[in-house]
């Protein structure tokens, strides 16, 4: 017991290690953390899922809906207007074009059933808010692309629940209902995003009342808890009622104006500083823990399935590029689209929904169930070394003339994003940029 509390305490330290690291590599955290969690688990035997019972599941779930909330409440209802659209296209293109690809490979090299083939391009169809988020973070991105993807991420867990549970759930009769799952997918979203923002505003009422008593530094995050748990006990996605919750609290200025009576009165400053910081805090702790945990969960058993979801990962980021590359027109520097393409991680919800197919008879299930593992550990990694590997110069003069498509879109930032992009990470772009164009001009 000993030894474990003490492993737990260096964990720590670890971790804020990792972010120096990250900062001098550009390798991410997440990816160290998930191999810290394969090498005390599958690999050493030191711990196991079985370990943590009951409390690894909370773990994940506290985890997702924290950092949902963290991220909600750093996005401007300005960005998010400019940005919605764009998200809405991108987010229901790719994740179909992701299932189709996904489905027709599964079907036509596998021999899968359709229903279940296209059931498991829905499970890893969508990215992981737990990995999207903080990373978007650590990459210091303007608002336009860091919400597009943010939103992308949120949005793509309740698609991939609503479909792939009803492709299961047709898969005792053969029929699939597409009005059934329109509907069921419009009332998770919408309702979720009502019960978010409606909790969001009645905390606001009450916030300062609350305030009055000791201790409350945690009372927004526990009535998020809340929140969550009544959205997802009526049925509705938790996930997006976290992320309504915090955008309206980080927005609160914008809702003060508002000609209702039970907002006319509401605090000033109502998220302070500290608790901003004291929420990054809690979500760098989470955080580390989360995907260790995730690491330890990851089998190791079935080269088959590693093999297909090799397969499957390849095919995704290839469709990943191509996607951004049409698809995003605005004129976010062409660093920025670079990051976008590489930004589809799979994680809890993936992660989730794989013992399904198994749960509901479905033969293969147990295989469905390994290779979405594997492509939830390939997907990050491949997310978290592309990185680095961006930075390398004739990777870096590729992406470049990929999406350096606009006259000037290489050597600025449009003046919407310009005042929110880090000035740190702006210079680290430039001077990239003036080494390749170096780099070309002696080669010429």
């Amino acid at each position: 017991m000993e030894v474990t509390i003490i492993c737990i305490g260096l964990l720590y330290f670890f971790s804020h290690y990792l972010t120096v690291f990250f900062n001098k590599t550009r390798i991410p955290d997440v990816l160290i953390l998930i191999i810290v969690g394969i090498l005390i688990g599958p690999i050493f035997g030191i711990a196991s899922v079985s370990s943590f019972g009951v409390l690894g599941q909370v773990l994940t779930s506290v985890a997702l809906i924290v950092i949902l909330f963290e991220g909600g409440l750093n996005l401007e209802l300005s960005a998010i207007r400019g940005s919605m659209r764009t998200s809405a296209k991108l987010t229901v293109t790719f994740f179909l074009i992701t299932a189709i690809i996904v489905g027709l490979i599964m079907r036509f090299a596998f021999h899968y059933q359709w229903i279940i083939a296209f059931t498991l391009g829905f499970i890893v169809g969508g990215t992981s808010s737990a990995v999207v988020m903080p990373m978007v973070g650590m990459l210091n991105m303007s608002k336009g692309p860091s919400t597009i993807l943010i939103l992308e991420s949120a949005l793509t867990d309740v698609l991939c629940i609503v479909f792939a549970i009803s492709f299961l759930s047709s898969f005792n009769t053969g029929i699939v209902e597409p009005g059934k799952i329109i509907g069921s997918l419009i009332s998770s979203l919408v309702l979720a995003s009502v019960i978010g923002a409606g909790a969001g505003l009645f905390w606001l009422r009450i916030m300062g009342w609350v305030m009055s008593f000791p201790n409350t530094q945690f009372t927004t995050m526990a009535f998020m808890l809340v929140v969550y748990g009544v959205a997802e006990y009526i049925g509705y996605s938790g996930a997006i009622a976290s992320l309504a919750f915090g955008i309206v609290l980080g927005n609160y200025n914008s809702f003060s104006k508002l000609p209702y009576k039970v907002l006319q009165k509401l605090p000033e400053g109502i998220i302070t500083n500290f608790e901003r910081r004291l929420y990054k805090e809690v979500v760098f702790l989470l955080k580390t823990y989360f995907f260790i945990y995730l690491g330890i969960s990851i089998p190791f058993n079935d080269i088959h399935s590693f093999l297909i979801a090799l397969i499957l990962v390849f095919v995704i980021y290839v469709a990943r590029f191509v996607t951004i590359r049409f698809l995003v027109k605005e004129h976010f520097h062409w660093y920025e689209k670079t990051i976008m393409t590489i930004m589809v991680p799979k994680g809890l919800a993936a992660a989730v929904l794989a013992g399904l197919p198994l749960q509901y008879g479905v033969a293969e299930g147990s295989q469905m169930q390994s290779i979405v593992y594997y492509v939830v550990l390939l997907s990050i990694t491949a997310t978290s070394c592309l990185v680095p590997i961006m930075r390398i110069p004739f990777v870096n003069r590729f992406y470049k003339f990929v999406f350096s498509c606009d006259k000037n879109n290489d050597e600025i930032i449009t003046e919407q994003n310009e005042s929110t992009v880090d000035e740190q990470t702006m210079v680290e772009i430039v001077a990239e940029t003036q080494i390749v164009d170096a780099t070309d001009s002696k080669n010429e």
